[in-house]
């Protein structure tokens, strides 16, 4: 098979499993749940993400408490982010994806946000474990401001993910529109 219909077939896939995961990602992240509901691929890239944020606060430890608690949450948009500018460095089509998943992240912690006034959202370390907006914003006597940039972040994410579904879909149109017809 010729590279560039492989590419193609593999790029336009990459658009379905992108509008795929974009189309559950209202349902399961809008709001705060005790029993979340993450559908197909969700589980397992909420999963990688979690992780990432996890580590996220062994990073920012040494620079305060503050940073501490929000310290997953920066890692966990700054990871993909990095992604999109070695990717755009490279001049490389996974800039598209980094964007994607970029905006995924931006969702999932959105839902985290919004938990902090009624911290309903299942802990890892369970019920003695404190919840990092509620901490933050409290501090800081901000919990009214958890629902606004919750749903600001949510908004942005959505907006991210689905521009780079439209990104994805034109390059793969453009792609076809060069590969030359079969004889």
């Amino acid at each position: 098979m010729d590279s560039r219909k492989y590419r193609l077939i593999v790029w336009g896939l990459g658009c379905v499993f992108m509008a795929y995961v974009f189309a559950l990602l209202p349902d399961a992240f809008y709001e705060p749940s005790r029993v979340p509901k993450l559908n197909g691929p969700l589980w397992l890239i909420h999963l990688i993400f979690l992780y990432i944020h996890e580590a996220g606060h062994a990073i920012f430890k040494p620079f305060g408490s503050t940073m501490y608690f929000l310290g997953g949450s920066i890692l966990q948009v700054l990871a993909p982010a990095v992604w999109i500018a070695v990717a755009a460095r490279e001049r490389s089509r996974l800039t598209v994806p980094a964007v994607f998943f970029t905006g995924y992240s931006i969702v999932d912690v959105s839902v985290y946000v919004k938990d902090a006034e009624s911290r309903v959202l299942p802990l890892i370390g369970g019920k003695s474990t404190l919840h990092d907006w509620w901490t933050v914003l409290s501090r800081h006597d901000a919990l009214d401001l958890a629902l606004p940039l919750g749903e600001t972040m949510f908004w942005v994410g959505i907006l991210t993910s689905a521009g780079a579904i439209v990104w994805a879909v034109y390059l793969a149109v453009r792609d076809f529109q060069e590969v030359p017809a079969a004889d």
